[in-house]
């Protein structure tokens, strides 16, 4: 994708002087992915007089789906943007249904789930919006683009360093080399964040006992009577296995689904790609075989990861603050990632458009407080919840009595057996309820 043209004060090369010719800096954002091009979009759609610039060294690929759905607690956060809410569900799709499920060898059986309704008004009780990241990050650009002469994208570029001032950041930039004076230098620049490094903050947790692999296949899951996302529960063969793209019209291509499971830590790659077909014999309805014998399933991704749960020390430090994966990272569980990281972007917008206006009781105390805040809500909602679901999935349900024990000590799949499924709290912080607003 092309650069989004636009403003350039704050901006000084070897060839041109310090340009700010309006005498307010812009807001940088290192970091092009979902959660830093979200922020920019609300900065861009918002009252601050500040310009906004996002740097990303990739070129957005536009059929990534390493991110694939989006909570529905999300959905409140992204109707803040008129109308990019019912785009985003138009370019998606809405997930019709969930369940726990044994695994295949123990009879694929389903021991509880829930279905959404989907139809009328409104986004209550409706299920997860199923859309890859790429075409989610696609969007945003497009949006951002039309906001007229507040922001920028510069695509090819990278944030090499940042020296901090009483009132501002001069952030390095890469291609072309040039410092650009900012008011605020946000880091969305993922979990090996230089941002975070630079600043010096510890980075806090631990990686999980097992990688995760994300595999994306064409494979017909729902001629076997499989839910757009399934958890399977089981203590080798656990795993996810959801829709990625919506359903493909009768006798075209197969609709793309993930499916996620765990590997050894310390297996290779290589290895990892080895064991491929094995593991999917194990996990795919009739050994993912059709009726001649033939495989019927076409791998079209394999990606493997490490499950991981660490937190940034604090995410704020004078002119510097984090955000997204840069911020803090969770294992896939609980569908908690891309959406710990949303509510990250529109909290801070927030809270940088109560200083930008003037507004804010004090600026420093505010900031203090929006950072302790995620950190809270990291712990409360994020971790807690993404590490029982990794767990969960797990367990041994092999006998009546083994599944009786789980459900007494799980109240989200006992719920969810009973037809009254846990609401999960709010991600969200309200910057009004924060210290020095």
């Amino acid at each position: 994708m092309a650069a989004v043209n636009g403003p350039t004060n704050g901006t000084r090369n070897s060839r041109t002087k310090h340009i700010n010719p309006s005498g307010t800096l812009p807001i940088v954002i290192a970091g092009g992915g979902c959660v830093g091009l979200f922020l920019a979009l609300l900065l861009a759609n918002s009252t601050i007089p500040n310009n906004i610039i996002v740097i990303e060294l990739h070129t957005p690929d536009i059929n990534s789906t390493r991110a694939m759905a989006h909570q529905p607690p999300t959905y409140p956060i992204l109707s803040r943007i008129p109308g990019l809410l019912p785009e985003l569900i138009e370019a998606g799709s809405l997930s019709s249904g969930l369940c726990f499920r044994t695994s295949i060898a123990n009879g694929s059986t389903v021991i509880a789930e829930k279905r959404f309704h989907n139809e009328g008004e409104g986004m209550k009780g409706k299920g997860q919006l199923l859309l890859p990241q790429g075409r989610f990050q696609e969007i945003l650009m497009r949006r951002l683009a039309a906001v007229s002469g507040t922001s920028e994208v510069r695509i090819g570029s990278s944030v090499t360093g940042f020296t901090q001032h009483g009132d501002s950041v001069s952030v390095n930039i890469s291609n072309p080399d040039q410092v650009i004076e900012a008011s605020y230098l946000i880091g969305a620049d993922g979990a090996h964040s230089l941002i975070r490094k630079t600043l010096g903050i510890p980075f806090e947790g631990e990686t999980l006992d097992a990688q995760l692999v994300a595999l994306d296949l064409r494979f017909p899951f729902s001629k076997h009577g499989f839910h757009d996302a399934n958890f399977i529960i089981d203590p080798v063969n656990y795993g996810l296995i959801g829709r990625i793209s919506p359903a493909a019209p009768a006798d075209t291509e197969l609709a793309l689904w993930r499916v996620s499971y765990g590997a050894p830590l310390g297996m290779s790659e290589a290895k990892v790609r080895e064991n491929v077909h094995e593991k999917l014999k194990a996990m795919l309805p009739n050994a993912g075989k059709v009726v001649n014998d033939a495989t019927e399933y076409e791998i079209v991704r394999i990606a493997p990861y490490k499950a991981q749960q660490f937190l940034a020390s604090t995410l704020y430090k004078n002119r510097v603050c984090l955000i997204g994966d840069a911020a803090h990272l969770t294992n896939p569980y609980a569908g908690l990632g891309l959406a710990s990281g949303i509510a990250d972007a529109a909290s801070l917008a927030e809270v940088l458009h109560q200083i930008l206006t003037g507004n804010a009781k004090d600026e420093e105390k505010l900031l203090n407080a929006w950072s302790g805040a995620r950190r809270q809500k990291y712990f409360d909602v994020v971790d807690k919840p993404s590490r029982m679901a990794y767990k969960r999935v797990q367990s041994d349900i092999s006998t009546d009595d083994k599944l009786k024990e789980l459900l007494s000590r799980d109240p989200i799949v006992a719920a969810l057996k009973r037809g009254m499924p846990v609401m999960p709290p709010s991600l969200e912080t309200k910057g009004s309820d924060l210290e020095g607003w």
